[in-house]
């Protein structure tokens, strides 16, 4: 008996490197390359999105940090920290993983049977942005959350 597979493609375009931002750093935190290190993670950013006073994105958030420190995991090498970053730049809440491997995620068909490799493709669909900037010791890994409303939008 075979299964039947049902892929998914994302249109749209990759990540792109581009230069590291700059925004108000809301929390960092060092983590192992090592499993623990998610809900570690997720904690984390749950804390912060609650502070911060965007507890609506933090059930997304939680997901993006999740995959982000997965993927990060999975490649660095072991034993080599991971630096988790939160910022706000202007409106957004940005979720940055740093880690030294060079490998880079990338998007691709998904097989929604396969039990791994959907991690960059769930970042596309639930992130407004994304991407990935090289850095001296690595790569930055990094995701976009509309959060904080527009300034001149009035909220009744």
């Amino acid at each position: 008996m075979s299964a039947e597979h049902h892929f998914i493609d994302r249109p749209g375009e990759a990540a792109v490197l581009t230069a590291v931002p700059t925004g108000e750093q809301l929390g960092e935190l060092t983590l192992p390359a090592a499993h623990e290190s998610v809900p570690r993670a997720r904690a984390f950013v749950r804390t912060l999105t609650g502070a911060r006073g965007v507890p609506h994105v933090r059930d997304d958030a939680e997901i993006l940090v999740s995959e982000l420190v997965t993927n990060a995991v999975r490649h660095a090498p072991a034993g080599d920290p991971l630096r988790l970053v939160v910022l706000r730049r202007g409106t957004c809440l940005r979720i940055e993983v740093h880690d030294p491997s060079p490998v880079t995620p990338s998007l691709r068909r998904v097989d929604l049977l396969d039990e791994t490799g959907r991690g960059w493709f769930l970042v596309a669909a639930i992130a407004d942005r994304h991407g990935i900037d090289r850095t001296d010791s690595g790569k930055s890994v990094w995701c976009e959350l509309m959060a904080w409303p527009s300034p001149g939008i009035l909220h009744s």
